[in-house]
Parts: C-alpha cells; sequence; structure tokens
C-alpha cells in the first residue's frame, strides 16, 4: 500500500513536472519578449518625453524672465507716475501762486487807477 501511494505520488510530480516546465519555459519566452518590445517602445518614448520636460524648462525659463522684465517696467511706470504726479502739484502750485499774483496785481492796478482819475476828478472840482 505504501509503495502504491509512493508510485502515485511520484506519477503525480512527474506530471505536474511535465506541465510546470513547459509553462515556465514560455513564461520566460513571454518575459524575454515583454522586455524587449518594452525597451523598444518605450526608450524611444522616455527620449522624447526627456527633450520635451527640457523644452517646458526652457519655456518656464523664459517665461520667468519676461515676468521679471515686465515687473521692471511696471516698477519703473509707477516711478515715472509718482514722478509726474509731483511734477502736476509743482505746476498747480506754481499756477495757482501765478493767478493769485496776477489777480493782486490787477486789484492794486484797478485801485490805483481809481484813485488816480477820482482824484483828478476832484483837483478838477476845486478850481
Amino acid at each position: 500500500m505504501n509503495t502504491l501511494l509512493l508510485v502515485m505520488l511520484a506519477v503525480f510530480l512527474v506530471v505536474i513536472a511535465a506541465f510546470l516546465v513547459p509553462l515556465l519555459l514560455e513564461l520566460k519566452k513571454t518575459a524575454v519578449a515583454l522586455r524587449i518590445t518594452t525597451e523598444r517602445k518605450l526608450n524611444p518614448a522616455l527620449e522624447e518625453l526627456h527633450l520635451m520636460l527640457k523644452n517646458v524648462r526652457g519655456i518656464s525659463n523664459t517665461v520667468n524672465d519676461i515676468t521679471d522684465n515686465v515687473r521692471g517696467l511696471t516698477d519703473s511706470l509707477t516711478e515715472v507716475s509718482s514722478r509726474i504726479h509731483a511734477v502736476n502739484q509743482l505746476v498747480g502750485g506754481i499756477g495757482s501762486s501765478a493767478s493769485v499774483r496776477a489777480l493782486s496785481l490787477k486789484a492794486g492796478v484797478t485801485a490805483a487807477l481809481t484813485y488816480l482819475i477820482t482824484n483828478l476828478l476832484r483837483k478838477g472840482d476845486r478850481q
């Protein structure tokens, strides 16, 4: 009985080995084919991805440079605007000061002429 059991076990192991050996060989062939296919198709894709990332990095650097230039331009425009505002205030102050002076001079001349004409007319009345 033990012998029969051992013979059945041996036959079972031989049958399993007969199925496992071709299966393992086929799995090995499939793995090799998969690796070769992956290398053929994946390597060019990885190289293309590397070039694309390099281009994106270059574009990003260019955008950063442009952003810095625009920031500098904006700062310059802000400074120019502040200076123009200061000049406007200065000109407005000078203009209003000149207007006040002109109006004061006009009032003085008007008063002087009125006084002169009034006195000349009175002098003519005295004689």
